[in-house]
């Protein structure tokens, strides 16, 4: 399993001795200013030190070849210093690394624990992945037309990432690059796998939130103009021109339609608001009960205002992509974390 974090030593210890129970584990420290290596390596870890941040991307390629990843493992994991693995992650990751199959993304879940249990940006993702997972990744990962991995918590074949995973990809986003890669070279399906679970911390405020989902957006976007989505005629593409329909639809159409009705049907504005708001509602109580987190129900009007947010996010991405197409460099900076506690392996 491989690490790669920047300033991680609040979580990295953690991170290291929970995949530990399971497969030997390997850390690079990308020009950290804290103590991120010498607890990575206290708490089990091999650890490669990198003495300036060169990016995610450039730091994972550089470990693969220092730690000789490719002549030791068949396979390898990459997480995030914040993920923390089902105590089977990798035995289901195994089951579906089936022939033919390149890389195999597990299932995200919110580290939702005390500390931020009514936090909406916490609540907001929580309820994201759930949604995205149920409707989406399902669906992409049987017809093999997957359009982003998780890289917080994925397994990928080696020889498969020895290619992919480049010294500086051209997107801000590295695990875009990866899966664009993948598809256009034929290199193998990449399948999900729903029991393969993973919790991760997500941004705690509204400025890390918004910057985390810009980047992500913006990484999405740049991929779709290099690598030329939709000007090919094959499946993924297809899929993919369905998705960015959808996205219009989302970022656009809906509020046009909106303005529409609540202008020239007979409902009063406050029956309008009343039938949005209550089907949005509708939706927060079936992932309450999915999640088995009942307080997502009650914070559904803190989920609607992050829903609107998140629009201004789509088309703010839009926008850098069209200023920026591609990158130079990808260095980072971790959002804020919380204090890691045991997570209900049940959930």
């Amino acid at each position: 399993m491989l690490i790669a974090c920047r300033n991680g030593e609040a979580m990295i210890a953690n991170a290291v001795r929970n995949a530990r129970k399971q497969c030997p584990v390997f850390v690079v420290s990308d020009g950290s200013s804290d103590a991120t290596a010498e607890v990575a390596r206290a708490a089990g870890a091999e650890v490669l030190a990198l003495e300036t941040n060169v990016g995610k991307p450039a730091a994972i390629h550089r470990a693969l070849r220092h730690f000789g990843i490719d002549r030791r493992y068949e396979t390898v994991t990459v997480i995030d210093d914040d993920t923390t693995l089902a105590d089977d992650f990798i035995e289901e990751c195994l089951r579906r690394m089936n022939a033919g199959v390149a890389i195999v993304v597990g299932k995200t879940l919110s580290d939702w624990r005390h500390s931020v249990r009514w936090n909406p940006w916490v609540a907001a993702r929580a309820f994201g992945y759930w949604k995205y997972q149920l409707f989406i990744r399902r669906g992409q990962s049987l017809a093999n037309v997957m359009n982003c991995i998780s890289g917080s918590n994925s397994m990928y074949r080696t020889d498969l990432l020895m290619e992919v995973a480049v010294e500086r990809t051209p997107y801000i986003v590295d695990d875009t690059y990866w899966t664009l890669e993948t598809h256009r070279r034929k290199l193998g399906r990449i399948v999900y796998a729903p029991r393969a679970k993973a919790w991760v911390q997500d941004p705690t405020t509204m400025k890390e939130w918004y910057g985390q989902n810009l980047r992500w957006l913006w990484g999405t976007m740049q991929g779709i103009h290099g690598h030329k989505i939709g000007r090919k005629a094959t499946l993924f593409d297809a899929a993919y021109i369905g998705l960015i329909i959808d996205w219009i639809a989302y970022v656009v159409l809906w509020p046009v339609m909106i303005a529409v009705a609540a202008t020239y049907t007979n409902m009063t504005p406050l029956r309008f608001l009343a039938t949005y708001l209550g089907g949005y509602a509708l939706w927060a109580v079936i992932g309450a009960i999915a999640l088995r987190k009942w307080r997502l129900a009650v914070m559904f009007p803190a989920l609607v205002v992050v829903d609107w947010i998140q629009r201004v996010n789509f088309a703010h991405a839009f926008i850098k992509t069209i200023r920026q197409p591609v990158v130079e460099s990808c260095t980072w900076a971790s959002p804020t974390r919380y204090a890691p506690a045991p997570i209900d392996q049940a959930a």
